[in-house]
């Protein structure tokens, strides 16, 4: 999931792309197990996972990797 995230940082991806890069399974419309997995990921690579930098929620789309520049982090 991180490198899906990753190899497309800055664009927004929803629950259900991620899951067919993860798993090339069609997602179930109920199925949250993205975002428990997202939350896990935020906790290993957050310095604050309640304020997340790396990966963020699109309300209403999904998640983006964050792109820095230098400086940034």
């Amino acid at each position: 999931l991180l490198v899906a995230l990753a190899e497309n940082a800055g664009r927004t991806l929803s629950r259900e792309q991620l899951m067919d890069m993860v798993k090339g399974e069609e997602l179930e419309a109920f199925d949250r197990s993205i975002d428990v997995h997202v939350s896990r990921i935020r906790a290993a690579i957050e310095t604050d996972p309640k304020h997340p930098r790396r990966i963020i929620t699109v309300r209403g789309a999904g998640y983006v990797f964050a792109r820095f520049q230098d400086g940034d982090r």
